[in-house]
């Protein structure tokens, strides 16, 4: 819904993640195909990405939805650029006796299962004019995870921004899995709409002029948590403290 400026007396911006291993994010991770192509959430961004129905936007340069990325941009993003290889020549030099070598390109694979978790950006609002705190989500970002050397996860980064408002036409076409209920019907529209998934906050403005992520001032993942749970405390505070006489 729209709201205007001088009615918005209240306005805050809160990141939060979204990990599709918890029960009420399981839509998620749902791989069945059906008639239009495989119905992972990440599947269906980087098909509307590649057929041109929405624009992906650079993560590396903000997340302000600036710089559009090309589909071989997100690719390389994903598994890498390709590797160029000198390898044996075994059709000029069977027993590879002579030393015969030729170049060959590698690509990985993108596995789907290896997004497992999103950033979602979004905006808190209070109307002066309904007397109501909206919420709006502005972008979705899947995320990378980043591992160490010996194998050890460090952590997630984000892949690319895709602009809600303009996605949400789309998203309204796409099915999202309703395990509690298969015969009642729920796009992927409705679902973010209605809040349908279990996320943390992982940023806000709140109390924050130095615009950092929770986990760059605070290491202990518990701590993390509580610190999350008090903006969200503090944005519903605000509403309630209006009505408080």
């Amino acid at each position: 819904m729209s709201i205007s400026e001088d009615d918005a007396v209240y306005r805050q911006r809160v990141w939060r993640e979204i990990d599709v291993h918890q029960k009420m994010n399981l839509p998620f991770t749902y791989k069945a195909f059906e008639d239009n192509g495989n119905q992972r959430f990440i599947s269906i961004l980087l098909n509307l990405i590649k057929s041109g129905e929405i624009t992906a936007f650079d993560a590396t340069a903000d997340d302000r939805f600036t710089t559009p990325m090309t589909f071989k941009q997100i690719a390389e993003a994903m598994v890498g650029k390709p590797q160029v290889l000198s390898v044996p020549n075994f059709a000029l030099d069977p027993d590879g006796s002579k030393g015969i070598m030729h170049d060959t390109t590698i690509s990985q694979d993108f596995n789907p299962d290896q997004v497992e978790r999103y950033e979602i950006k979004e905006e808190w609002v209070f109307d002066k004019e309904s007397s109501r705190m909206h919420v709006r989500i502005l972008g979705i970002a899947p995320l990378k995870s980043i591992y160490n050397s010996d194998g050890s996860f460090r952590d997630v980064t984000p892949i690319f921004w895709v602009y809600y408002p303009d996605m949400r036409p789309m998203l309204a076409k796409y099915e999202a899995y309703n395990g509690k209920n298969y015969g009642a019907r729920m796009s992927w529209e409705e679902l973010f709409e209605s809040r349908m998934f279990a996320s943390r906050v992982i940023k806000s403005t709140i109390d924050n002029p130095s615009d950092l992520f929770i986990n760059g001032y605070i290491k202990d993942p518990i701590l993390q948590l509580l610190e999350g749970d008090d903006m969200k405390e503090k944005i519903f505070n605000y509403e309630q403290d209006l009505w408080s006489y």
